[in-house]
């Protein structure tokens, strides 16, 4: 009996073995299974990740070199418009003053002359031929003695009587290219390099790259020749991808995207240490668990994000109930601009959001015509912000009853994880009223009687728009040898003068600006929400021209003015500061002969 009991136990004892032998397998098949499934997302993730950002680094690079052919065509429009020659004394003062549209980039002229001696036309003779038989073109990368100050330049020609005269030049240097976009955070380490279709290196993020095969570079990181060509196979077949092999030290990953000049692509590397499953049922359960930590960080982090960006919405939301209130955001990277659903209920808008804002051949009827060249310029300078600044300007906007209303913006720079402006946000007020107010002042107390511009309080209401808006041109004009008109022809005939250059005045500059008679033949006038010298110059030599044009009767001389010009906020936020700079301008003027102007 004791016998019997001994054998049931023994053979209890097997029995409870082999189902716990059975369980701990299927446990630790499952481990493994899961581990599988497990690495094969974190596979898929990490992939699409650097994808991501590598055609985001394409594209970046590919809408630098398109915003540098814009810019030339842009710059060459505003040179064709002049009646003179392209000539550099001329030309290459109004080119130094578009390099401030973007800083990627450098801006120059070069005569017919210049252009065979550039290194550019050294290093490729027929990209020369092409530009002087008139086409515009994109150079390929032009090497110089140091590695860092490579070069692509855009470059467009300049025809004067059917003839190439010269060329306008936009240089982006390489590096410039190959830093567009951000990197992925699942990545430490990523290089870098811009790569032909054919798969050689034409310039990388370390010198010695240079001409190399991209599975040369694998081969650096251990890819072996049946992986080597398969990546060289996949490369060839997509202009954008991925791949990913495994060597020992951990699994690297691959993917390019394109350009869209010259057949360049951007390749981006970079490695991930490559998770083992080892013999060990530990190691196993360590894998699986730092595996599944892993995932649940990433979930939580991805929760945590959505809920943020919800909260954000809600908020948001929120605020675009206040029908007085209206906000708006410009994303720098699309170039679109997006309304609060509430501007649907009071502007002239099918949609909140307008595409490709800054694109001089798109039309935008809800921004008054007057007003938007100077929306554009707001939102392209809005990249250059510094953090914590805040700028203020006015437009007008089109009403749900076709009518156009003032709106006052306040806006402010978004950063990126970049440290680069990503957005810039802002809120519009209607303050037509306010407006209104301006133009009844001026109706009373604050009008010229003979000229029925503001009086000396405009210089109050100067003051007053810079405490709003930071950006604005101070005009000072003394009309020249005056009192000899009043002395030959008469008081009567003089006041016609003054009147006569009151109107033009009314009508060279915007409703919004402030014009002012604030002495016997002295003038100011305030353009607000530009510092533009281009600007500048243009209204000073257009009122020149028109004061010099006038034609009064009873008055057999040729009227002249001279204008001291000073910006803010470079000279000032104060009338009384911008004012003692433009009248030492207006001054140096007068000592030099009158009839001109010069810009501080």
């Amino acid at each position: 009996m004791a016998g019997l009991k001994k054998q049931s136990a023994t053979w209890l004892a097997v029995l409870l073995t082999v189902c716990g032998a059975i369980l701990l397998a299927l446990f630790f098949g499952v481990l493994v299974i899961r581990y599988r499934a497990v690495e094969a997302e974190l596979d898929r993730m990490l992939t699409e990740s650097l994808t991501a950002h590598t055609v985001e680094a394409g594209e970046g690079a590919g809408y630098l070199l398109h915003y540098a052919e814009t810019v030339l065509k842009n710059a060459g429009l505003l040179i064709e418009e002049d009646p003179r020659a392209p000539e550099k004394s001329w030309v290459s003062p109004m080119v130094k003053n578009f390099n401030l549209v973007d800083d990627r980039m450098d801006l120059s002229y070069m005569d017919r002359e210049e252009l065979s001696g550039s290194d550019w036309a050294r290093e490729d003779s027929g990209l020369l031929r092409r530009v002087l038989s008139g086409e515009a073109v994109i150079s390929g990368i032009i090497p110089t003695s140091k590695w860092e100050e490579y070069y692509v330049v855009a470059i467009r020609p300049m025809e004067w009587e059917g003839r190439v005269v010269g060329a306008l030049l936009a240089r982006v240097n390489v590096n410039t290219l190959l830093i567009q976009g951000t990197h992925s955070t699942f990545f430490h380490n990523v290089h870098a390099v811009i790569a032909g279709a054919d798969g050689r290196v034409v310039f990388g993020s370390r010198p010695e790259t240079e001409g190399a095969d991209l599975v040369e570079l694998g081969a650096g990181n251990g890819i072996t020749a049946s992986e080597g060509k398969a990546f060289s196979s996949a490369f060839q077949e997509s202009e954008t991808g991925s791949f990913y092999y495994d060597p020992p030290e951990g699994r690297f990953y691959v993917a390019w995207a394109q350009v869209g000049y010259n057949g360049w692509r951007v390749v981006q590397f970079s490695q991930s240490p490559s998770i083992q499953i080892e013999r060990s049922s530990m190691v196993q359960a360590v894998v699986m668990l730092v595996s599944l930590s892993v995932c649940a960080f990433l979930a939580v982090l991805a929760w945590w994000q959505r809920s943020r960006l919800a909260e954000e919405k809600l908020r948001y939301d929120a605020l675009a109930e206040f029908k007085d209130t209206l906000l708006f955001e410009y994303d720098c990277k699309d170039d679109s601009l997006e309304f609060t659903s509430n501007a649907l209920k009071t502007l002239d808008l099918e949609e909140a959001r307008l595409e490709r804002i800054t694109d001089e051949s798109n039309e935008f009827p809800i921004f008054h015509p007057d007003d938007i060249v100077n929306v554009r310029r707001i939102l392209r300078g809005g990249r250059s912000m510094q953090p914590d600044q805040i700028e203020h300007d006015r437009t007008r906007m089109k009403k749900r009853d076709g009518g156009y209303s003032w709106y006052r913006s306040q806006y402010k720079a978004v950063f990126g994880p970049d440290g680069k402006v990503s957005r810039v946000i802002g809120t519009l007020t209607d303050i037509s009223a306010q407006i209104d107010r301006e133009k009844e002042l001026r109706e009373q107390a604050q009008q010229d009687p003979l000229t029925g511009l503001y009086n000396r309080a405009g210089v109050k209401v100067i003051n007053a728009r810079l405490e709003q808006i930071s950006r604005g041109i101070l005009f000072m004009m003394d009309l020249d040898d005056f009192k000899s008109v009043n002395d030959n022809y008469g008081h009567a005939a003089g006041d016609k003068l003054l009147i006569a250059v009151g109107q033009i005045l009314t009508e060279t500059f915007r409703t919004d600006d402030i014009v002012a008679r604030v002495g016997g033949d002295e003038f100011i006038a305030f353009l607000s929400g530009s510092d533009s010298q281009v600007m500048a110059e243009q209204k000073a030599q257009e009122l020149l021209d028109r004061i010099r044009a006038l034609k009064i009767e009873g008055i057999d001389i040729t009227a002249g003015v001279s204008i001291g010009v000073a910006s803010a906020p470079t000279y000032g936020r104060t009338y009384e500061s911008l004012s003692a700079v433009a009248d030492d301008a207006l001054y140096q003027i007068k000592k030099s002969g009158k009839g001109g102007f010069a810009l501080r």
